[in-house]
C-alpha cells in the first residue's frame, strides 16, 4: 500500500490529468491506483473515475458502475451525495439527446478555473459564483491564491463572506 503522502501526491496528479481532460490516461492511472488504496481515499479515485467515465467518455453504464462502489464503501457523507448525485445523472443521462450531455464541468467546476484559458472552455476563469438565498441575487468573488490552491488539491471547502 502507498504510504499516505504518496497517495495524495498521486490523487492530485489524478486530477491534474482530470482537468487537462486526458481521459484515457486518468483511466489508467486510477486502475492503478486502486489496487494501491483503501478507505476515503479510494472513494475519491473511484469517484473521479465515474467523473471520467460520465463527463469524458460518457458512459454512463460504466460511470454507474464506479458511483455504486463508492456508495458501497460507505464513506464520509460528502462522498455519498457526489456519488449519488453522479448516479443520478447517470440515469438522467441514459434519457438525454446527445446535444444534452453532461460536461466535465458539470461535475467539478472548480477544475475548469483551475485549469486555464488553454484547457477551460469559455467563461471558465470568470469569477466564481457563489449560491445565494431565493432573495440574495448571486454575486461573483474572486478566489484567493490559498483558495485556488487547495482547490488544486482536490480539497473542498465553502467560504462564506459577508455582503
Amino acid at each position: 500500500m502507498a504510504d499516505s503522502q504518496q497517495a495524495n501526491d498521486q490523487y492530485a496528479a489524478l486530477e491534474r490529468l482530470y482537468s487537462e481532460r486526458r481521459w484515457a490516461e486518468v483511466e489508467a492511472s486510477a486502475e492503478i491506483l486502486l489496487t494501491e488504496l483503501d478507505g476515503e481515499l479510494r472513494s475519491r479515485v473511484l469517484l473521479l473515475l465515474g467523473h471520467t467515465r460520465l463527463y469524458g467518455f460518457n458512459d454512463a453504464g460504466v460511470a454507474a458502475e464506479h458511483y455504486r462502489q463508492v456508495l458501497a464503501a460507505q464513506p464520509e457523507a460528502l462522498l455519498v451525495g457526489i456519488a449519488q448525485e453522479g448516479l443520478n445523472q447517470c440515469l438522467a443521462a441514459k434519457e438525454l439527446s446527445p446535444s444534452e450531455e453532461p460536461s466535465p464541468s458539470d461535475a467539478m467546476p472548480w477544475l475548469e478555473q483551475i485549469a486555464g484559458p488553454e484547457v477551460a472552455s469559455s467563461g471558465a476563469n470568470s469569477p466564481t459564483e457563489i449560491a445565494a438565498g431565493p432573495d440574495q441575487p448571486t454575486q461573483p468573488t474572486q478566489l484567493s491564491p490559498k483558495e485556488s490552491a487547495e482547490l488544486a488539491k482536490g480539497l473542498l471547502g465553502v467560504v462564506i463572506r459577508p455582503n
